[in-house]
């Protein structure tokens, strides 16, 4: 299994072919900013960060209706409900351009009867900062709704705060997908001001996110920082758990069964959409 290693003065990060996902994101003296994968084999959802395409999460009862046409989506290895997070994620990248800073992979999948797409993903270092890149260009000859989403694990300790801000969320309802959409925040999961998310399960969209969530450990003064042109933000922890994922969507979970399809960009033949992510990490002076 093809992997990439990237290093600058402030980052170092390891990139695999399959999957286009990252095996980690660190300092060069060790602080893991993302969960680092156990292995280069890991299973994808082991790994430190991961694509999502052509679409993010998951579809109620795996099949929507485009057109008047009921599009079944595929099976998929880790949810046997639904095609989960898409096949972006599972399938071998080829290697496209390599740069000391920098390394594209590109993707070409084809769905039978649903859709075809090309797809460029691209990891940069910037000093202290990961960019991100994935674009989607529709190469079928009909349109199709199309999304996108990344999937960082961002390594968390016990005194770590969280901070975004959102209009509203979706409650999370069984097979983990969305109930109808509520304006009001629950007082434990309002991080509009900086707060301990605890290690109790988190697994749900917030609305109106203008693009910039925080990490703050009060024991280090480091401070994670994610920026994104999405305004979907998906917050994932599992019970217990030393990771929390900030994952920026172009459209909500379900989606493709709401009306008016909302964030999903319906793509001609030939036309792109693209989603931007960075990942940086500053320690405030004076800290230890």
């Amino acid at each position: 299994m093809h992997n990439i290693t990237l290093n600058n003065n402030e980052l170092s990060l390891r990139c695999r072919l399959q999957g286009g996902a990252l095996l980690n994101l660190a300092t060069p003296d060790g602080v893991n900013i993302l969960r680092p994968a156990i292995n280069p084999l890991a299973e994808p959802g082991e790994c430190a960060l991961f694509p999502m395409l052509p679409m993010a999460n998951r579809v109620e009862g795996n099949a929507f209706h485009w057109r008047g046409k009921r599009i079944s989506l595929p099976s998929s290895p880790y949810d046997e409900r639904f095609f989960l997070h898409g096949d972006g994620w599972l399938r071998p990248w080829t290697l496209e351009q390599r740069q000391p800073d920098s390394v594209t992979l590109a993707l070409a999948s084809v769905l039978p009867g649903i859709c075809r797409y090309d797809a460029r993903l691209r990891y940069e270092l910037q000093g202290g900062t990961l960019l991100a890149t994935l674009g989607i260009t529709n190469t079928d000859d009909q349109p199709f709704p199309f999304g996108l989403g990344f999937h960082p694990f961002f390594t968390k300790t016990p005194a770590m705060t969280l901070w975004f801000e959102g209009n509203g969320y979706w409650p999370e309802r069984e097979h983990h997908l969305p109930a109808p959409w509520r304006d009001t925040l629950p007082a434990g999961w309002n991080f509009s001001s900086p707060r301990v998310p605890g290690d109790k399960w988190i697994n749900n969209a917030f609305s109106g996110w203008p693009g910039r969530a925080a990490l703050h450990d009060a024991l280090d003064g480091s401070i994670v920082t994610l920026s994104s042109s999405a305004d979907i933000l998906m917050v994932y922890q599992p019970d217990g758990s030393d990771f929390i994922c900030l994952e920026p969507q172009t459209h909500p979970v379900n989606a493709h069964r709401q009306p008016g399809l909302p964030g999903l960009a319906i793509l001609e033949p030939g036309e792109s959409l693209t989603l931007e992510m960075q990942i940086s990490r500053t320690v405030q002076q004076g800290a230890a």
